[in-house]
């Protein structure tokens, strides 16, 4: 039997956590069953990656959020690799993927990495987003979310033959002795080595809720003199951010985007997210295996990686009293911190890469599977 040609659309514009999930499924999926193909909306680094490791690769720009122009080109590049199942992440892929797939009457199946309320920095533009997903989910033959918080959320408004497969974390080698890494880092970007680092990775933007950090320093900072913020990534509030950190003098580091961010975590000395909307929270994996304490929002699907009390800190989001005091919690107790961070590394490789690629697989069989079952029925 010959593999099935699986279509990822996305838009690629920055490399995210919903793009690392869709390169660690371009390559690891089984190519004796399934051969992947993509398709990003946005000229970006991110179709430079996937096609470094040879993987049919296209980009067909969107110029605006609504535009269908790509359409045309999306159905006959489709066609012309003989593609047999589209799967789409991210509301325009959404868009187009879902309406692509119908017109071509193949099956389509749509991951959600997020909450789509808070992706956006216009209200008008979640309002507007919200309605076509609503519309567009039941050209959909499944959805896969990477949290229940998030599957409960589709089912509300329509979505159906719903699963939960959580976002898969690698093993992450990083230097031995720990401390290499941490000075190294350190010594790159200008930090004090004798600095009491408070980090956090992650797209600058207001779902992930940086500026609640920041106030949460101006505050620790007379009971820390010598704190310091690093925050790795990019995004709309770069600026706003970095004027705030300025116009509080608070001893910082902004290094915008990084493609090996996770080589930043040993370098802090408390990572912390304090996000107001989050898929999953696929970082705290990586901050799991770097053997750093956590305090992180108790929102979206975070809840379902960290155990309050046993694996980090969990805190309402954007209570930055609460945040405050887990922060201090774990900085004045050794011994708590690294009851959190033994217990962190037993537990991040229960979301493993190889589980969430073999259930994965799994949807995609069973989706083909009924397709070649129903045509078989219609044709006898």
């Amino acid at each position: 039997m010959k593999p099935y040609k699986i279509l990822h659309i996305i838009g690629g514009g920055e490399i995210g956590g919903a793009e690392h999930h869709v390169l660690t499924l371009l390559n690891g999926l089984d190519r004796t069953r399934f051969i992947p193909h993509l398709v990003c909306l946005t000229h970006g680094p991110f179709a430079t990656l996937v096609r470094e490791t040879n993987i049919s690769t296209i980009t067909l720009p969107m110029h605006f959020p609504l535009d269908l122009s790509p359409l045309p080109s999306i159905i006959r590049w489709t066609r012309q690799k003989g593609i047999n199942l589209v799967h789409t992440h991210g509301s325009r892929a959404n868009l187009l993927g879902r309406l692509g797939a119908r017109w071509m009457s193949t099956p389509c199946l749509t991951t959600v990495h997020s909450s789509l309320a808070h992706d956006y920095l216009s209200p008008w533009s979640a309002r507007i987003a919200l309605v076509l997903d609503r519309l567009t989910l039941p050209l959909t033959s499944g959805i896969i979310t990477v949290s229940e918080y998030l599957a409960k959320e589709v089912a509300l408004r329509g979505g159906q033959h719903i699963e939960t497969i959580y976002n898969g974390q690698a093993p992450i080698s990083f230097d031995a002795p720990p401390s290499f890494s941490r000075r190294r880092f350190r010594t790159k970007w200008g930090i004090p080595l004798d600095a009491l680092v408070l980090g956090t990775i992650g797209r600058l933007h207001p779902s992930k809720g940086q500026t609640y950090l920041i106030k949460t320093v101006i505050q620790l900072r007379s009971k820390y003199p010598n704190l310091h913020l690093l925050l790795i990534g990019d995004g709309p509030l770069r600026q706003d951010l970095e004027f705030e950190l300025k116009r509080n003098n608070i001893p910082h580091t902004l290094t915008g985007y990084l493609p090996q961010a996770y080589e930043a975590l040993p370098a802090m000395d408390l990572f912390v997210l304090p996000s107001v909307s989050e898929g999953m929270g696929l970082v705290l994996l990586e901050a799991m295996q770097a053997l750093v304490p956590i305090v992180a929002s108790a929102v979206g699907g975070i809840p379902e990686v960290i155990r309050d009390g046993k694996d980090g800190l969990l805190v309402t989001p954007g209570d930055v009293a609460k945040l405050s005091d887990s922060c201090s919690k774990i900085i004045d107790n050794p011994d708590f911190a690294k009851s959190l961070v033994l217990s962190g590394l037993g537990r991040w490789p229960q979301f493993s890469i190889d589980k969430m690629i073999s259930e994965t697989e799994q949807v995609y069989t069973r989706i083909l599977d009924n397709i070649t079952q129903s045509t078989e029925k219609q044709t006898t």
